[in-house]
């Protein structure tokens, strides 16, 4: 794959063409994907891999594309030319037609070549014609688009499309002629030939009435699932005809003239009365932005893998998945009639969003959909006067009353809210952005209603304070798993709020309001709740101990808070939990006890950027435990910072030096330790000065009746080191004789004489009695450590015989040579690294480290101990 995009465009402009030399991609046999996207190239390269399966040209300065100039790219299966001579009417960017508003020149020849392309895109090329002759050898095409060119005419002609007849997806949309409003939609005959066609888009043709003829060619078309005749400013159309089609799941005639049906067209669906001028639909042209982005990727790292253009349907998935689907939303749809829908009982979801209806419904305008499984009837201006509301709707499971707020900022309004009761297949309600102060219910009531989106209301109003009215509104919606009251404008909430809830909720949102304060004991009420969403509010504390507020929580979202510390025992405890969110709070230190390694570790994800955390040594045990944690920490490396001290500002918590805050500890125990000894030397000197005979007789006397006799140790030694291992392990014993011996004593340079258990015992001796005069008579011990050696009790016997030298002789004898990572936490290694690091001594993983390994071995035998002391530790005798 190879992106070169974006190199020279209107924002970032060269303004010169583009220049690609000709062996320039020539060596690349392996290339499947090359972009050259927006460079203002004038011309196709030459000498391009035939290995290309994927090449996108788009939004160049290409005007001819020549006959040979694709024809070494037979495997090529995506082919993308849009944008090279646009139609710049209407365009929201800057854009330059090529001379003369000329369309782009293809040779009648220049696809021979690409038998295996599946997906053509020539989007806003200017074209006037399509021949015939481009699709001679395209037999695998399955995706065309042609859209916004000017084809109009060429629509009602295509003879093109009898040379693809495996096409599945045809994009037509936006090719309508300029100052011209059509009768009617002229599709050729030639789509009937389309047998394999699912998608067809056709928006923007711009036509009055959409009639059963305009459609004919259409009505054989056994794959046709999707048909798109959005943006088209129809007037009349007859929805009875689409029962006629066998396969079609979604019918979009969204953003249309479309009105309710009166006298005469009573029998076919919605009409309107004709009366907009050409101008007006022009200036409408603008609204549908798929069509008219200059590159929908554009300055984004989507752009890396992902360069075909995606259609976003105005329809969700979720009402797609039923079925049937008819978008009717954005037209002038203000009453619905029965008989409108009197031949469309097949549909399974219907969209009459953003129709300004404002009826009073009762229960009989949708009585022939009695199948409808989801209805979109958001953007209006629903008044609720009746509780039947919506009963003949046997079936729904999802409603959207959503942005139907006019009524309900109206004062003295009936609002029967309690129309739930009656719709006993209603899984999920959507009542978001209504502004619903009041109700005549004081209760909601469903058996079946899962889900509740009650966001942009005023909750506030009905409980506020002194008022419990509405304490128990949605108690009733006993099968309620999920409640979303956001937006709420709650600054606080009532007693009795809790108790009030639906007995299965699992899923609480009370993000986005003003919760200055939480009580957290009154979740104990929810028995069954899992998640519990407090975003975006005013909250500056968390629970004492959250285990003890909810055994069954699994996922709090606190972000976007005003939290500056965690409690001591915030989490303990709390097991269930595998999602917290912290992020964007005023937290600076987290501490051990509030976040128990036992609970941390097994959460799934971990959030905590945006938080102004002070990386003083009071953070080292968090510091530690983020870089060792297997929990997913979102932004770790780039937004869990540092707000202070001075010179940790702006850093990576991660980046912080445990090492630092040891020597912070460290300068304190040396300030103490010099006062101590500059206070101790000046009572020494003073007392030296008047006692010093008494205090030397003293001295000597006390040291006699205390140590007694001592034996003197003979300075001679027989061997340069004794070796200390794990005689029983195989592996070991081998590093020892084919590495360790080889490496001292066999040397010529310089050799060493050492003494080994298996060699230079005396057979028949004790085993310490051996042990004892093997370390007497070396210079140095080398203890050559693993996990299973260090848990020996004969390592602890030598390394005692070797350390008791040191307290009689003061003479330091131990090197310690690490096979494995063991004893990671031990005092006395921490200690010794400091005191004498060239005594410690690890086995290095790269071979190339080795003989550096056996050099620093080699020094630390010739060389005392106490003479590479660190300075600062170095004992005075």
């Amino acid at each position: 794959m190879l992106y070169l995009g974006q190199n020279c465009y209107y924002r970032n402009p060269c303004n010169v063409s583009f220049e690609i030399e000709a062996a320039a991609f020539q060596d690349l046999r392996n290339l499947t994907v090359l972009s050259l996207k927006s460079n203002n190239l004038t011309c196709i390269p030459h000498n391009l891999s035939s290995t290309l399966k994927e090449l996108y040209l788009y939004n160049n300065m290409i005007q001819k594309v020549w006959e040979h100039d694709l024809n070494d790219l037979y495997n090529l299966e995506i082919l993308d030319l849009s944008g090279n001579c646009p139609r710049c009417y209407n365009a929201p960017f800057p854009c330059t037609p090529c001379p003369n508003n000329a369309p782009i020149w293809i040779h009648h020849k220049a696809f021979d070549a690409l038998k295996q392309l599946k997906i053509l895109r020539l989007h806003s090329n200017s074209l006037h014609n399509v021949p015939s002759s481009w699709f001679q050898n395209t037999k695998n095409l399955k995706v065309l688009d042609l859209s916004q060119n000017f084809l109009a005419k060429e629509i009602g002609e295509a003879w093109f499309l009898n040379f693809i007849p495996n096409l599945v997806e045809l994009d037509l949309s936006f090719n309508f002629e300029l100052q011209v409003y059509s009768s009617f939609l002229n599709l050729s005959k030639t789509f009937s030939s389309l047998s394999h066609l699912e998608i067809l888009r056709v928006k923007g043709y711009v036509f009055r009435e959409l009639s059963q003829e305009n459609l004919r060619p259409l009505l054989h078309l056994r794959n046709l699932t999707v048909l798109d005749l959005g943006t088209n400013f129809i007037k009349l159309a007859n929805l009875s005809m689409f029962k006629k089609f066998p396969s079609l799941k979604m019918i979009d005639l969204s953003v249309n003239k479309i009105s309710p049906s009166s006298g005469e067209f009573n029998n076919h669906g919605f009409c309107s009365i004709p009366m907009a001028s050409v101008d007006q639909y022009k200036s409408r042209m603008v609204q549908e932005m798929h069509y008219f982005r200059y590159d929908e990727y554009g300055r984004s790292c989507k752009s890396k893998d992902k360069e075909a253009a995606s259609f976003q349907p105005s329809v969700n998935e979720d009402c797609l998945s039923y079925g049937e689907t008819l978008d009717l939303s954005r037209n002038n749809i203000f009453f619905i009639n029965p008989s409108d829908f009197q031949h469309l009982t097949f549909l399974k979801c219907l969209n009459l969003s953003g129709n300004a209806i404002s009826q009073t419904l009762n229960g009989s305008e949708f009585y022939p959909l009695s199948g409808l499984k989801y209805l979109d009837f958001s953007n209006n201006r629903i008044d609720l006067l009746y509780s039947t509301a919506f009963q003949e709707l046997k079936d729904l499971e999802i409603l959207d009353l959503s942005d139907n707020k006019h009524y309900f900022l109206a004062e003295g309004i009936t609002h029967k809210l309690d129309f739930t009761k009656n719709l006993t297949f209603l899984k999920k309600l959507m009542m978001n952005g209504n502004e619903i102060s009041t109700s005549t219910n004081m209760e909601m009531e469903s058996h079946s209603l899962q889900t509740l989106e009650f966001k942009g209301n005023r909750l506030d109003v009905l409980w506020r304070d002194g008022d419990t009215r509405y304490l128990s509104f949605f108690k009733n919606l006993t099968n309620l798993e999920q409640l979303d009251i956001s937006y709420n404008s709650l600054s606080f909430l009532p007693p009795g709020a809790f108790e009030g809830m639906p007995p299965r909720l699992k899923v609480l949102s009370l993000a986005n309001n003003m919760l200055k304060s939480f009580n957290w004991g009154k979740l104990s009420f929810l028995e069954k709740l899992e998640t519990l969403d407090l975003s975006n509010n005013l909250l500056s504390t968390v629970p004492l101990e959250l285990s003890n507020c909810s055994a069954t929580l699994h996922k709090l979202i606190l972000k976007n808070n005003k939290i500056r510390r965690l409690t001591k025992y915030f989490l303990r405890d709390a097991f269930q939990l595998k999602y917290l969110d912290l992020s964007s709070n005023k937290i600076q230190i987290i501490k051990k006890s509030s976040f128990p390694e036992n609970v941390i570790s097994n959460l799934e994800m971990l959030l905590l950027h945006g938080n102004p955390f002070k990386c003083i040594c009071d953070a080292v045990w968090f510091v530690w435990w983020i870089n060792q944690t297997e929990v997913t920490i979102p932004l770790l490396a780039t937004d869990v910072t540092c707000a202070g001290p001075g010179a940790q500002k702006g850093k990576s918590v991660i980046l912080l030096d445990l090492y630092s805050c040891e020597l912070d500890s460290s300068h304190v125990i040396l300030y103490s330790v010099s006062a101590s000894a500059i206070l101790c030397l000046m009572v020494f000197t003073v007392t030296s000065h008047l006692y010093f005979w008494d205090v030397w007789y003293s001295y000597h006397f006390c040291t006699a009746k205390i140590k007694g006799y001592r034996r003197l140790h003979s300075p001679e030694t027989c061997y340069d080191a004794f070796i200390s291992y794990d005689n029983e392990d195989p592996a070991v014993t081998e590093w020892i004789l084919k590495e360790l011996v080889e490496n001292l004593e066999d040397q010529k340079d310089k050799q060493f004489n050492l003494c080994l258990e298996e060699r230079d015992w005396l057979p028949g001796h004790p085993v310490l009695d051996n042990l004892s005069q093997s370390i007497q008579l070396s210079r140095k011990t080398i203890f050559v450590l693993t996990n299973k050696y260090t848990t020996s009790g004969i390592f602890k016997t030598a390394f005692y015989m070797a350390h008791q030298r040191l307290m009689d002789e003061k003479v330091d004898v131990i090197i310690l040579i690490f096979l494995e990572r063991v004893l990671k936490k031990s005092r006395y290694l921490r200690l010794r690294k400091r005191l004498c690091s060239s005594s410690v001594l690890e086995w290095p993983t790269n071979p190339r480290s080795q003989c550096y390994f056996w050099q620093c071995l080699k020094n630390a035998l010739a060389t005392n101990n106490d003479m590479t002391y660190n300075k600062l530790f170095r004992e005075t005798v």
